[in-house]
């Protein structure tokens, strides 16, 4: 049975800026934190998310969007 409430407490220590995050295989791991600037991004489903930079430029936010 899967746990449904965990306290603060009970997670092991670690870096401060870490996202808990879950792989393929549904185990939890962590993102390393990102420096700053940074955005955390999905890097689509399979793939754990990452810190990126922010995308300043118009056309190339209008691509990734679809447009």
């Amino acid at each position: 049975m899967p746990l449904t409430k965990v306290e603060v407490k009970a997670i092991k220590d670690g870096t401060d800026g870490q996202v808990i995050t879950w792989d393929t295989n549904a185990k939890a791991t962590a993102t390393g934190p990102g420096t700053t600037g940074q955005v955390l991004t999905s890097n689509g489903t399979g793939a754990e998310p990452s810190f990126q930079a922010v995308v300043d430029n118009a056309a190339a936010m209008a691509l990734a969007l679809g447009g």
